[in-house]
């Protein structure tokens, strides 16, 4: 067996835990060879730190956007977008193949690997170092099982049926032409990690950045509510996000200070996970080019006209497709001034543009105008905030029907409906009488408080699997556009909401068989 050289993401020199953002930031700067390497614990925190390191790479960012949301009613071309992206242009389109660049999976599977070599060797060094301790095993293990599932949690949602990798890539004789598995085999088995690394995951680390960057006990029940979520598995997505819920040092900004506090600023109380990135060390590029930035106001992504707030002259009225100003009856309208709509995007030039990521804060001027003020710096990535979690239990409560669960699901809708509309009412059940109206509910306001954040897609394929049609999804989807029918856009059939293999990834791996739209469809597999 020949040894196996792996090139890992980090710092020859070693670092001091003290640097807290240069740690989860470490580079790729070594060919190490695996089993001289792990000797000290120190060691093992370098390869930990890759893990991190790997999910802000931008071709994981990139992809956490174009699959989270890209296809969605969210978003069209905006500024438009640069050769290397032209891809984006072409799913927005309508015109998803196989040779399409963000049909490869590597980026994420590089963060699974990382994880899997951690795993391996990680036991290892208590051998040799009797500094590392079972304790300090165990909670690496946990920070590493959640970085995997999450991973694996992003290729299920994106492709339905990935392989399950969980062994290391070690030596040459390994067998890497691994078939697809199963959905319910993925979901289960992330499940099955995330409930180990609950055991193990800290709660605290006596530190804001680690919090907030770092795997937490907050950042597994989140996930885990996420997933049993999208398995329907709704008493413990409820379990799931009370665990959350119940930790009080999370807790909403302020509606005024939202944007500056959560999304310029980050690492607020309200943030659970998100992934951090250093001015000059590592730049969130992916999101300053798709949103925007100082030197580059109108980002390559744009809002469509039909969802917005207000329309602009001459009509100065709401898109007729908007969450925003939405007319429940002839007597109540939701979001009649919602701080949201004008800190999560702007008009400029007949279009609209993403302030959301993108801004440092919104001001407006004695004459009533709105002034949009651009970072010059590098925003964070969030991943989960406690507004989610909220909106992820409301929409279990409604799924098990019943008046009482109801009342408890728009509660939590209001905490997040009345940040952002100072002033206004309460949402009362009485005016939403139906599950359908309840589910319309929560889905527009997910849609109006996590606009822009890699969710809406997901949202609606959530939509799609529970009615077992896609008809909703591409309701929504047809909004966007006067020009195109949601078949082209949206997804035609159930296995449509999916992306395609890359065409490489199948070549190169026999066992590998592509998704069912893709392959029966010649036109859109080529």
């Amino acid at each position: 067996m020949r040894t196996k050289i792996i090139i890992f993401s980090f710092l020859v020199v070693l670092f001091s835990f003290s640097a807290c953002t240069e740690w989860l930031n470490t580079k790729p700067e070594s060919e190490i060879i695996l089993e001289e390497y792990w000797k000290s614990e120190s060691d093992v925190q370098a390869v930990l730190a890759s893990c991190y390191r790997g999910l802000t790479e931008q071709s994981v960012i990139y992809r956490m956007i174009v699959w989270g949301e890209l296809r969605s009613d969210n978003m069209i071309n905006g500024s438009g977008f640069p050769s290397n992206l032209y891809d984006m242009q072409r799913i927005l389109e309508g015109n998803l193949t196989t040779v399409n660049s963000f049909a490869s999976w590597g980026s994420f599977y590089s963060v699974i690997n990382y994880c899997n070599t951690l795993l391996y060797y990680a036991p290892k060094v208590m051998e040799r170092d009797n500094n590392f301790t079972e304790f300090d095993l165990k909670r690496v293990q946990a920070e590493a099982l959640a970085i995997r599932s999450l991973a694996y949690f992003y290729l299920v949602r994106a492709f339905k049926e990935v392989p399950w990798i969980e062994d290391a890539s070690i030596d040459d004789t390994q067998n890497y032409q691994k078939p697809k598995d199963t959905e319910e085999t993925i979901i289960g088995n992330i499940i099955r990690d995330l409930l180990i690394a609950r055991e193990n995951a800290p709660l605290d680390y006596g530190n804001n950045e680690y919090n907030k960057g770092r795997v937490t006990l907050g950042m597994v029940n989140s996930l885990l509510a996420d997933v049993y979520l999208w398995k329907q598995d709704y008493d413990n997505c409820i379990d799931a996000c009370d665990r959350v819920l119940a930790n009080k040092k999370n807790k909403l900004s302020a509606g005024r200070n939202m944007l500056s506090q959560v999304f310029y600023l980050g690492n607020s109380d309200e943030s659970i996970f998100e992934l951090q990135f250093k001015e000059n060390v590592i730049e969130n590029v992916a999101v300053q080019e798709l949103y925007g930035s100082a030197s580059k106001k109108m980002g390559s992504i744009g809002f469509p006209t039909t969802l917005t707030h207000d329309a602009g002259p001459p009509s100065n009225a709401p898109g007729a497709y908007s969450p925003f100003v939405f007319k429940v009856s002839s007597s109540v309208i939701e979001s009649a001034e919602d701080i949201r709509a004008t800190d999560s995007y702007f008009s400029y030039g007949g279009g609209f543009f993403i302030f959301k990521y993108a801004g440092v804060q919104r001001l407006e001027s004695t004459e009533g105008t709105d002034m949009y003020y651009h970072r010059s710096n590098t925003p964070n990535w969030i991943v989960y905030r406690l507004s989610d979690v909220m909106l992820m239990k409301s929409e279990a409560l409604v799924q098990k029907e019943g008046q009482e669960n109801f009342k408890k699901a728009i509660e939590l809708v209001n905490e997040t409906y009345l940040r952002s509309n100072e002033g206004a009412d309460s949402l009362k059940v009485a005016n939403y009488p139906t599950k359908k109206d309840m589910e319309k509910l929560v889905l527009r306001e997910r849609q109006r408080e996590l606009l822009f954040e890699g969710k809406r897609w997901f949202d609606l394929v959530r939509v799609a699997r529970r009615e077992n049609s896609t008809t909703t999804l591409n309701t929504f989807v047809d909004h966007k556009s006067s020009s195109a029918t949601s078949s082209t856009l949206g997804a035609l059939v159930m296995d449509a909401m999916y992306m395609p293999i890359s065409r490489w990834e199948v070549e190169a791996n026999p066992a590998l068989i592509q998704n069912p739209f893709y392959e029966e469809n010649n036109s859109s597999s080529r």
